[in-house]
């Protein structure tokens, strides 16, 4: 028979949320239990390790996103100090900041003209994307748009100062 016992290293508690910055609607969560190649499990104990969560937070992350590439082709997501972002496949740019412009603008023309390596393809997959997650683009978009140097300079007084 085999050991119940919680693997060591494994969080107790509420879990968190594995991007503070996406718009996560709380939903209630549901005990499954999945069979995984040993390899798998490895990559996925290896992967919480590092980022100090959970394999339960690290797998519904990746679930979730690879749900989310397979809704909006084209789109892929990676680190950056904000956390987690979507960003546009080929170009290193993150959704938000191709919606920022088609939002301040509401021309394509003109995004055309501001991005012109854009193809069409990947502005359609930043729409698409942002049609089934507006709120998370939207709140990304809203929180680098906080970032002024007013704002900076508040938060890290005497660490950063700007020339004006």
């Amino acid at each position: 028979m085999k050991s119940k016992a919680r693997p060591a290293g494994r969080r107790v508690g509420k879990e968190r949320p594995a991007d503070e910055s996406r718009t996560i609607r709380r939903e209630p969560r549901r005990l499954t239990t999945m069979r995984l190649r040993e390899s798998l499990r490895r990559e996925l104990e290896a992967t919480a390790a590092r980022s100090r969560r959970s394999v339960a937070e690290v797998t519904q992350e990746l679930l979730d996103e690879a749900i989310r590439m397979r809704q909006c082709p084209g789109i892929y997501f990676a680190d950056e100090p904000s956390g987690r972002t979507a960003k546009i496949g080929g170009t290193g740019l993150g959704v938000w900041e191709v919606v920022r412009d088609i939002n301040r603008d509401q021309s394509i023309d003109r995004l055309r003209k501001a991005f012109p390596r854009l193809s069409q393809a990947q502005i359609t997959a930043a729409l698409m994307y942002y049609t089934r997650y507006r709120d998370e683009v939207q709140a990304r978009i809203d929180a680098n748009a906080a970032l002024t140097p007013e704002a900076i300079e508040k938060q890290h007084p005497g660490l950063v100062r700007f020339s004006r």
